[in-house]
């Protein structure tokens, strides 16, 4: 059974009522039911169920990072999509910088320690100009006027948004995905600017901005 784009597992059993579970890591969606129980009683019951279930969803498809980096000569970085070795470069007479250079991210700096949080500020200002770009062509499309937006390291979701005060933040980890995967982040929490929840209204105008959302999102949490 599919709604909302999303698939239903169904499992009729001889029991009395109907039971629903979301399991990791991917949000499948299970539904035990009682033997009689027909198609349209479930999918009412579902979609009752709705707001729940896509809650559920995020939480067990949380997004993966890459395991924490030791900041080595050699070690695999990702710079919107695309994978870069690491160099780093220590020179006290330098000035601090970082670069893409010919497959690598180059990390000039004038202490080992000071690496990690120049490399943090570079994919910072690096995301910035690319969201800078898309939060604005979306939200003409979209019809809505985010307060403001930031960037911010989040745990675990890639973005939030308040309807309520209007304001959006975006996590620093997106720099090292690709633009239509950044791109499907924007317009979901753009979307939570008229619609708090995923309730079938925001899937539908998630669906119609990006046909494909599903398989962007997909890419979006695996390494």
């Amino acid at each position: 059974m599919i709604i909302n784009g999303i698939d239903i597992e169904v499992e009729r059993k001889p029991i009395k009522h109907i039971h629903l579970s979301v399991y990791p890591p991917d949000g499948r969606v299970h539904v035990s039911a009682p033997q009689e129980a027909g198609d349209e009683q479930l999918r009412l019951y579902i979609l009752s169920k709705w707001v729940w279930i896509c809650e559920q969803r995020d939480k067990v498809t949380s997004y993966k990072i890459q395991p924490e980096r030791e900041f080595v000569s050699g070690e695999t970085h990702y710079y919107f999509g695309d994978k870069y070795r690491f160099r780093l470069v220590v020179n006290p007479d330098e000035n601090q910088n970082v670069r893409k250079e010919s497959g690598y991210i180059v990390v000039t700096c004038r202490k080992r320690e000071n690496a990690p949080d120049l490399l943090r500020e570079w994919y910072r200002i690096e995301l910035k100009i690319r969201l800078n770009r898309l939060v604005e062509q979306w939200k003409i499309k979209i019809g809505v006027n985010p307060t403001q937006w930031e960037i911010r390291e989040m745990p675990r979701r890639w973005g939030s948004a308040s309807k309520a005060t209007g304001k959006v933040i975006f996590n620093l980890e997106l720099a090292k995905k690709s633009i239509d995967c950044i791109e499907y982040v924007v317009v979901h929490e753009l979307i939570h600017l008229i619609e708090r929840t995923h309730t079938p209204t925001f899937y539908r105008i998630l669906a119609t901005h990006i046909p494909d959302w599903e398989n962007r999102k997909n890419r979006l949490n695996n390494l």
